[in-house]
């Protein structure tokens, strides 16, 4: 699932969480403005966040497991190039001598 699919459903899911909230004011007969209603509007929003803050790292912990081998890999990977860089400039530095001691 691709980052912009994922976050739409996300915004759509957080939207379908506010109108519950907005049912719910209604099916209980309260007023936003109501004190009981500020309370439980409240209390909605503070569990709101709170799904929202697990769901992330939620999130976060399922990619790191995902990206801890590929890091490794390309980690392994870096080192290998590095040490053929290295063989590179090896030769190229036997050969430039080679040819300093012919001329």
């Amino acid at each position: 699932m691709s980052e912009n699919k994922l976050q739409q459903a996300w915004m759509n899911l957080l939207g379908v969480f506010t109108t519950a909230e907005h049912r719910l004011m209604e099916s209980l007969g309260l007023n936003p403005e109501n004190p009981l209603g500020v309370e439980l509007i409240a209390r909605m929003k503070k569990n709101r966040d709170e799904f929202e803050r697990r769901v992330d790292e939620g999130v976060k912990t399922a990619l790191s497991r995902v990206r801890a081998p590929i890091d490794k890999e390309l980690a392994t990977l870096k080192a290998r190039v590095e040490k053929i860089q290295t063989r590179i400039e090896e030769q190229k530095a036997k050969r430039k001598a080679s040819k300093q001691k012919e001329t």
